[in-house]
């Protein structure tokens, strides 16, 4: 976190948390009331001040106000550019842990130890890519419906990291798995 935002903490501890302003889109696109955020210094300093509580919830510390942020997807977009990589906050993938395809065709994967992060659509051509069989086999169509159907294994190939496993997962399943909670609330 920026200094700023702990010497404003430290100074005013008894701000009003904040709820339903801020979403983080299926793209990593940031969206105040619903409008997308483009300003690229506000950007920078919400990336920088984002993380999840021990509860689940995203927020972005704002000074001493922590604004809770509504999940389209996860908390964290990966983004697969030039064979790296990368969360939508900026910081790198090193290490993944799980791949997971949901009913609907979304992609997410266990980033960095813990970090649920839904792929981001304009990159599953290039993800797809390094989806492969045990013995380094690409998809195919027919290896697509024999994985559907539970009788083929397919593993997210993306080095130097290891192999991981191509599950089948619902979104709410997998929401559950990393204690997320995609749509936050003051608590009762």
């Amino acid at each position: 976190m920026d200094d700023s935002v702990l010497a404003a903490m430290a100074k005013w501890p008894n701000v009003p948390e904040v709820f339903g302003w801020l979403s983080l889109d299926a793209r990593g696109q940031w969206r105040l009331r619903g409008e997308p955020l483009n300003h690229p210094a506000m950007l920078a300093f919400i990336q920088r001040n984002y993380t999840c509580d021990r509860q689940g919830r995203a927020y972005f510390q704002n000074g001493p106000q922590r604004v809770y942020v509504t999940l389209e997807a996860a908390p964290y977009i990966a983004r697969f550019r030039q064979g790296s990589w990368q969360l939508h906050d900026g910081e790198p993938v090193h290490w993944i842990g799980g791949a997971f395809l949901t009913p609907d065709g979304s992609l997410f994967i266990d980033a960095n130890r813990g970090k649920l992060a839904g792929v981001d659509d304009h990159d599953l051509d290039a993800v797809l890519a390094l989806l492969r069989t045990r013995q380094g086999q690409p998809l195919d169509e027919a290896g697509w419906a024999r994985w559907l159907a539970g009788e083929a294994e397919y593993f997210l190939h993306s080095p130097p990291q290891p192999p991981v496993r191509l599950e089948q997962a619902g979104l709410d399943a997998l929401r559950e798995r990393f204690r997320i909670q995609p749509d936050p609330q003051a608590d009762q």
